[in-house]
């Protein structure tokens, strides 16, 4: 018979007491014993039942040690875990034998056990094998991969855990630690290399390469997916299981032959080219013929490829989109018969004449010779028998060359109207557009004409407000996302119209109209606790740069008790005292941070490098330097710490040629990163290497940031001992439109400069008003 559940309780006791201590216990249980009674002193021993045997507590003859103890209540949570883990295992369940109201409760219980017993025993690796299922399992999956990285840690072979580790990695889109891991999993000396889990991780090694752009290890995975595909046998898979393979996309022949193709494996890729052909006979042929063009390109047959790629035309095939053309093209090119493209191409459509594809890479070729009407008429042809996205960003382009505002206003609201994927296509066009201020001023003119006639669209006042705000015409910019707002009416959701509005005004420092921006959200109603949450923390932003200390407070204090995940608006709330120099407010607020939510790793590092700087700016730079000390301790290889406190150490003249080290090991990382640049150029000065200090100052100045009026006031000293005057007072002069513009409260730093200014010619003083006595 089953022991009942207080029986069972009490035995698992006293079987890890007997575990622990088995001589003391064998010692105490052959003195003699009372039977007790309830009531009775449990150091007189205890029975359930009068004619029970008497269960003596077991004292040690030596006492434990903590350790041993700690060991023990370990053990004790790990029992009590398994025991709620098995009352209803899920199989049990599934069949109706308990409700599923009571299974999850059972098994949070064991879950919290579990948690314990790895708290008291983090090096015990076998208890993680519990406690990450059941994390899984109620969807607690940063515990679990926190948890998993732990084992991984312990015990790096194990190939499932770093399975689950990769799966976590590439979901959250960090690809180079998902590849990481998975090679971890394919390398273990547990996992078999002739099996299906084996077949698993290389494919998604594979696809992983392939997507990272490592060709050479893409095709090693590939050469093994082929191999299983041919021999499945091997491999422990059934037919069924090779059919899924092979109709996959990511893993087809196709596919195999294409990666194999790209790390220029011909032979093999031609193989699986083939068999494509072969397991696809209605696409096969025309097919096969392109494969085999591509791999006598590579090969460098060109005429041999010409004829391949000529069957594919003959055929009328379409299946590879535009890809035979752009081969033609370069096919062509390799001979030195580029002149010969177009012609070619308008022989290939007289006899394809509905081939979408087709008609508008010719369109594309005319528009690069600049064919501008010929190329015009095609495209305006095809989108009038139905067309697809990229006919608008072919059109599009014709018409900016052409400086057809009007005309292209109205491609480009067309172009919106089709979907995200039109708009995927269009944005080159924008990006180019975005840089012809004419253009854009031309557009923004069209566009308030169309207005005053009622005929401007949704899309076409959305994208001028977008072009608005790129020329800093905050005004212009909130005017169309207003009209956008207007005329939305089956489109995106109003509110997050408002929102780029607001967050335009905030980028472009018009921190009042931000403010009532994201106060117009706020009061639509169509935001739920977080979103209203997101909203005040933005809307605290604008408040404190805008120096309104108090409502930015009260703001950011609603963002807390709206979202029960405060960490990141506890910071904003100590930023904020930080903006407004209430130094020792910011730093308890950021040291609370600190202390209350001791698992937020990444939230802790940003706190502290904050709160480092919130000292310096103090005036106590040796307590903010002991904080990124520390913080490198921890973490040597973190860029920014290197960066800032190699900063430090610069800007006060010490331990210069560390500081070079640290900044450059930041910079091996980011090399594009402004602040870095800066900061190389600033050590460099100090160490008197003033003509290496100029290119890194000059590169930061390029790098849009923040902080830009620090970075030419460096560049102004360097250029002073470098004895370039009039360069000098060029980068200063600039570096005090840059703090101007960015509204910054550094009146020292903004007088220093002044004082630079006056002091080589930059500012000449006013001329004394002849009124004044």
């Amino acid at each position: 018979m089953r022991p009942a559940p207080q029986q069972r309780i009490l035995l698992a006791v006293l079987c890890l007491v007997a575990l622990v201590d088995r001589a003391a216990a064998q010692e105490a249980a052959a003195a003699p014993a009372e039977a007790a009674t309830p009531g009775t002193s449990l150091s007189r021993g205890y029975s359930l039942q009068d004619a029970d045997d008497v269960a003596l507590p077991l004292n040690p003859v030596k006492p434990r040690s903590a350790a041993t103890e700690q060991r023990m209540d370990a053990l004790g949570w790990f029992m009590t875990g398994r025991m709620f883990d098995n009352r209803f295992p899920r199989e049990a369940s599934e069949a109706g034998a308990a409700p599923d109201g009571r299974v999850k409760q059972e098994r949070q219980k064991a879950l919290k056990a579990f948690r314990k017993a790895v708290k008291l025993e983090p090096d015990t690796i076998d208890l993680y094998r519990y406690l990450i299922p059941l994390e899984i399992e109620f969807k607690n999956l940063e515990a679990a991969v926190r948890y998993g990285e732990k084992v991984a840690q312990l015990d790096p072979d194990d190939w499932k855990i770093q399975q689950l580790l990769a799966s976590n990695a590439a979901e959250s889109g960090q690809l180079p630690d998902a590849i990481k891991h998975l090679e971890q999993a394919v390398n273990s000396p547990r996992m078999d290399k002739h099996s299906p889990q084996y077949v698993l991780l290389q494919k998604s090694l594979g696809v992983l390469y392939a997507r990272t752009g490592q060709t050479e290890q893409a095709a090693d995975a590939y050469e093994i997916l082929f191999d299983v595909v041919k021999n499945p046998d091997k491999y422990g898979l059934d037919q069924r299981a090779q059919k899924v393979l092979l109709s996959d996309p990511l893993t087809g022949y196709e596919q195999i032959g294409q990666v194999l193709l790209e790390a220029k494996r011909l032979e093999s890729a031609l193989d699986a080219f083939e068999r494509a052909a072969k397991a696809s006979p209605r696409l096969g042929v025309g097919n096969l013929s392109y494969n085999r063009a591509r791999v006598l390109f590579l090969s460098e047959k060109y005429d041999e490829a010409l004829v391949e790629l000529d069957k594919y035309f003959d055929a009328q095939k379409r299946s590879k989109g535009r890809l035979p053309y752009q081969l033609l093209a370069e096919i062509l090119a390799k001979q030195n018969r580029s002149d010969e493209l177009i012609r070619r191409l308008e022989a290939i459509a007289e006899n394809d004449a509905q081939n979408v594809d087709l008609q508008y890479f010719l369109a594309d070729r005319l528009t690069d010779v600049n064919e501008l009407e010929r190329a015009r008429n095609l495209y305006d042809s095809m989108l009038r028998k139905g067309g697809d996205a990229s006919g608008y960003a072919g059109l599009a382009r014709v018409l900016r060359k052409m400086q057809k505002s009007d005309e292209l206003l109205d491609a480009l609201g067309r172009g919106f109207a089709r979907g995200e994927d039109a708009i995927a296509m269009l944005e080159p066009e924008v990006k180019a557009i975005s840089q012809d201020k004419a253009l854009m001023e031309a557009l923004v003119e069209s566009g308030r004409k169309r207005a005053k006639s009622d005929e401007l669209k949704f899309e076409e006042a959305l994208l001028l407000a977008k072009f608005a705000a790129v020329m800093k015409e905050a005004e212009s910019s909130g005017e169309f996302y207003r009209m956008a707002i207007a005329l939305n009416r089956e489109g995106r959701p109003t509110v997050l119209i408002q929102l780029e509005m607001a967050e335009m005004f905030l980028k472009l420092r018009k921190y009042p109209q931000a403010v009532e921006a994201f106060g117009e959200i706020l009061n639509s109603g169509q935001l739920n606790d977080r979103g209203q949450a997101m909203t005040y923390s933005s809307m605290a932003q604008a408040l404190a740069y805008d120096n309104r200390t108090d409502e930015a407070l009260a703001a950011i204090s609603k963002a807390i008790k709206l979202d029960d995940d405060e960490a990141q608006y506890r910071f904003y709330e100590a930023w904020i005292y930080g903006h407004a120099k209430r130094w020792d407010d910011a730093i308890q607020k950021f040291e609370q941070l600190i202390r209350d939510f001791p698992d937020e790793k990444r939230m802790i590092l940003v706190t502290q490098f904050s709160l480092s700087n919130v000292y310096v700016q103090k005036g106590d730079v040796k307590t903010g330097e002991e904080i990124l000390e520390k913080v490198l301790e921890d973490n040597p290889d973190n860029s920014q710490v290197n960066n800032d406190l190699g900063y430090l150490w610069a800007d006060q003249g010490k331990n210069l040629d560390r500081a070079e080290s640290m900044i450059r090991k930041a910079l091996a990382v980011e090399p594009d990163n402004g602040a870095y640049l800066d900061s190389l150029g600033w050590v460099l000065f100090k160490l008197n290497r003033v003509e290496e200090a100029i290119p890194p100052l000059e590169q930061a100045t390029q790098k849009s940031m923040g902080g830009d009026g620090t970075i030419w006031d460096h560049l102004g000293d360097v250029k002073l001992k470098a004895m370039h005057v009039d360069e000098a007072i060029s980068a200063w002069t600039t570096a005090l439109k840059h703090l101007e513009e960015e509204g910054t409260s550094d009146v020292q730093l903004i007088d220093k400069i002044k004082d630079k200014l006056k002091q080589h010619g930059g500012i000449q003083p006013k001329p004394a008003d002849k009124d004044a006595p």
